[in-house]
């Protein structure tokens, strides 16, 4: 998991506190990202008819982020293949029974005149393209990355880490962390933990656990409409102050905004999230 955090208070008291995580992402969201930038359909060209090229990479990270494979057939016949399950229909102006319907000739011209289409033409002559993008779960970024290692010389080891600007390392302080499964329990120490000198087994931290880590705190203010009230911008900070020995970080550093701060580790070195994220309302920080 990598956090993104507020260094010094906002000048508005309601705002970010000095710590706050004001994002977290995983490993595997971080990889998407990254996957998502090297197979940009912008980086892949069109053909002598104005058709997408069917880059092998390109309809590989297609077929693995997509729900739909449509094929036009005729003029107006589709047919419309569902990745996942295999099943096949075909569909025309008349709507069918789940209510699908397209007008082939008319979608394909309206797409053609973007510089970002994905239409691509088979080897019969016909064009086809992608639709609906899975769910961020549903997506298995290991296989996307198998891909672009087998098609470029891009590594998934070389991409572990969100990139930032400039500005928000003058703001902000990147850190990351794991979920560390420690051998013998009985003789845990969290500071060891921390340091990754107690032979733990690292671990990427669940979904639920990072998309909890940017929350705020709020209160019910009207159930049956779903109203809340936002009480404090963050419910989780990182006391980065309270780690300076144990991470060697340097806090004067980090808070001069005319300075650029980094304290992300490699995937070995990454301390534990469990130590070293702070649940501010259970810590009595706020009430």
């Amino acid at each position: 998991m990598e956090v993104l955090l507020k260094v010094n208070d906002s000048d508005d008291p309601n705002s970010y506190k000095d710590g706050d995580i004001i994002r977290a992402r995983s490993l595997k969201e971080i990889r998407y990202r990254h996957a998502q930038h090297k197979c940009h359909i912008t980086n892949f060209g069109f053909d002598s008819s104005g058709n997408r090229v069917s880059d092998p990479l390109l309809i590989k990270f297609f077929e693995k982020t997509h729900k739909y494979k449509l094929e036009r057939l005729n003029s107006n016949d589709v047919r419309k293949t569902n990745i996942i399950t295999g099943h096949q229909k075909i569909i025309n102006t008349i709507p069918d029974e789940d209510g699908d319907m397209i007008h082939a000739y008319r979608f394909i011209s309206s797409a053609l005149k973007s510089n970002r289409h994905g239409i691509f033409r088979s080897s019969s002559g016909h064009e086809f393209w992608y639709a609906k993008t899975k769910k961020f779960q549903d997506i298995d970024v290991d296989a996307i990355w198998y891909d672009i290692e087998t098609h470029t010389d891009f590594l998934k080891l070389d991409h572990n880490n969100s990139d930032l600007s400039e500005t928000q390392k003058r703001y902000m302080l990147a850190m990351n962390c794991c979920y560390h499964v420690c051998e013998d329990d009985d003789h845990h120490d969290d500071t060891a933990c921390l340091n990754c000198t107690c032979h733990c087994d690292l671990e990427e931290c669940s979904e639920d656990f990072v998309a909890d880590k940017s929350e705020p705190v709020t209160r019910v203010v009207d159930a049956d409409e779903h109203i809340n009230e936002v009480l404090h911008a963050r419910k989780f900070q990182v006391p980065y102050w309270d780690f300076s020995s144990a991470l060697s970080l340097d806090v004067d550093e980090i808070r001069n905004i005319n300075e650029y701060s980094d304290a992300r580790a490699v995937l070995a070195e990454r301390p534990s999230a469990e130590v070293l994220t702070v649940d501010k309302v259970a810590a009595g920080i706020i009430t």
